[in-house]
């Protein structure tokens, strides 16, 4: 696409667009062409094209009520033509609580002395200890990308080798989930500690789609334990400052967040009911505003380059973070002499 019409979709010159006309149809054409969007028959595309002039007017709407650059911003991604309705159902089911393993441990970090004097920003992205943002499709495989997410960020900071692990593996093998109709990411810790490891992306790539679980795949990286956080951003805060760490949010709203500090309008503040499955990656400060760095799994083409920038130390408005992000908070831990040196 050229680079002009590609300006038109991603940046301010939305707000120039009425959600009628015949710019908004060019508009939705070039949209279609740069997300490969086809469509059955004409009544299927008329009706994609409703649900698109809706979002874009609300995109409109809720762009013009910014008091800030800081503030959190909406565009026309991948889900523009989805309606809120079909995409909550497609993508945000509630997280099933721990049900079959409960072999995990409960730690505080925030009575650890090295929670102490914490840099004022961390970014894992930058130490190396990251995989690229992927696209789970339409499997509901959130969790199982923020759990292999959390053990190859531990890889990496141990062994200093960044080895992409297989998401398949649990979506096919984890017992106590549903695969592609979605699991519980404590479980999959627990899948991992007892199967004695788990596969690469390489050996067992990601199909996107429920399979035949594979009973020699390699164990090519293990760990001992998952610790569970208290629920407290403390202690959130010391142990993001040491490793990425596995979190469910409640991410409504967020079908057409493009970038900025979301703080959470659409969420309760008294609740810790969630929706998604991500991965804290890091955290930082830009002009007194706290915020999470937050993996996704929608691809690249969601929010600012697949990450969500998420408000924090907000603890006396919100007891269990902005959108719940504190309360069911988990990581590996691994004892550096045993760790695979995959």
């Amino acid at each position: 696409m050229p680079s002009n019409e590609y300006s038109i979709l991603h940046n301010d010159q939305l707000s120039k667009f009425s959600s009628s006309g015949e710019e908004v149809l060019q508009l939705f054409q070039l949209w279609q062409k740069e997300h490969g969007r086809e469509y059955g028959n004409p009544e299927e595309e008329s009706s994609r094209f409703k649900i698109f002039q809706r979002n874009l007017l609300y995109i409109n709407e809720k762009n013009a009520k910014r008091k800030s650059l800081l503030q959190y911003h909406l565009g026309l991604n991948k889900f523009a033509d989805m309606s809120p309705e079909e995409f909550k159902k497609t993508y945000l089911h509630e997280i099933e609580k721990p049900s079959k393993w409960d072999n995990k441990k409960v730690h505080d970090d925030e009575d650890d002395e090295s929670c102490e004097n914490l840099p004022s920003s961390v970014d894992w992205r930058e130490k190396g200890a990251v995989t690229e943002v992927r696209d789970q499709g339409n499997c509901q495989s959130h969790w199982a990308f923020s759990v292999t997410g959390a053990i190859e960020g531990l890889h990496k900071i141990i062994t200093n080798k960044l080895v992409p692990l297989s998401v398949q593996e649990l979506v096919d093998c984890d017992p106590a989930s549903k695969g592609c109709a979605g699991g519980y990411y404590f479980n999959a810790f627990g899948y991992v500690i007892n199967n004695g490891g788990i596969d690469t992306e390489a050996d067992y790539p990601y199909i996107a789609k429920n399979g035949t679980c594979k009973e020699n795949a390699n164990k090519a990286v293990s760990i001992d334990n998952l610790l569970v956080l208290d629920g407290s951003e403390e202690a959130l805060l010391c142990r993001a400052s040491k490793q990425p760490v596995s979190v469910s949010l409640d991410a409504t709203g967020l079908q057409s967040y493009t970038g900025g500090i979301y703080d959470g309008e659409f969420c309760s503040k008294d609740s810790r009911n969630t929706n998604l499955v991500v991965l804290i990656v890091g955290y930082g400060s830009e002009d007194g505003e706290d915020y999470w760095i937050v993996k996704n799994s929608w691809g690249k083409g969601w929010g600012d380059k697949g990450y969500l920038l998420l408000k924090r130390n907000v603890s006396s408005e919100w007891p269990y973070g902005v959108c719940g992000i504190n309360g069911l908070a988990g990581y590996p831990i691994k004892e550096v002499s045993s760790f695979s040196s995959t």
